[in-house]
């Protein structure tokens, strides 16, 4: 949007959606703003990549040179709104939040990356459809095609685990 705010050059923010809701955002670079721009990648998720506690994904890219920004979905974390399990406005704010991020001084290109395990690499495949001029990648890993039948009932037994709160 108009009114974005510069994300920190460094450190914890927040990213405002095109309906103002607000998304944590943590960033995390290789070095000092000031030797940049970096080559940047996303994690966008409903777990906890904005936490600025638990960097360990984000130093496996911060050791290759990259900026790391993870951020949190609606509803999860310190993100504002509502969550829904895969709702069309995480794709939205999706194609929001790499929008902001590839504008920061600091993004080489002013263009970014996806990474991401599971959620987040699913999360790719819908930020992807809506095509943000500024994403130029994605890489999703551990991705499924049906959750009912791969996660919830696969092998057509229940899965009683996480299965029965994550679908």
């Amino acid at each position: 949007t108009d009114e974005q705010t510069l994300l920190p050059a460094g450190g914890f923010g927040y990213i405002v959606t095109r309906d103002g809701t607000t998304l944590s955002a943590n960033v995390v670079l290789p070095g000092p703003a000031e030797e940049g721009p970096y080559p940047t990648v996303v994690e966008y998720s409903g777990y906890a990549p904005s936490n600025p506690d638990d960097a360990a994904f984000a130093q496996l890219y911060t050791t290759q040179g990259f900026a790391y920004v993870g951020v949190n979905m609606r509803g999860t974390g310190c993100s504002g709104g509502s969550y829904r399990f895969f709702e069309t406005v995480q794709s939205l704010d999706g194609y929001d939040v790499i929008e902001a991020v590839a504008a920061q001084p600091w993004v080489l290109d002013h263009e970014v990356g996806m990474v991401g395990i599971s959620y987040p690499g699913i999360s790719q495949l819908f930020v992807a459809a809506t095509q943000p001029p500024s994403l130029n990648s994605i890489t999703p890993l551990s991705v499924i095609d049906d959750s009912f039948r791969s996660t919830l009932y696969p092998g057509g037994i229940l899965n009683t685990g996480f299965a029965v709160e994550w679908t």
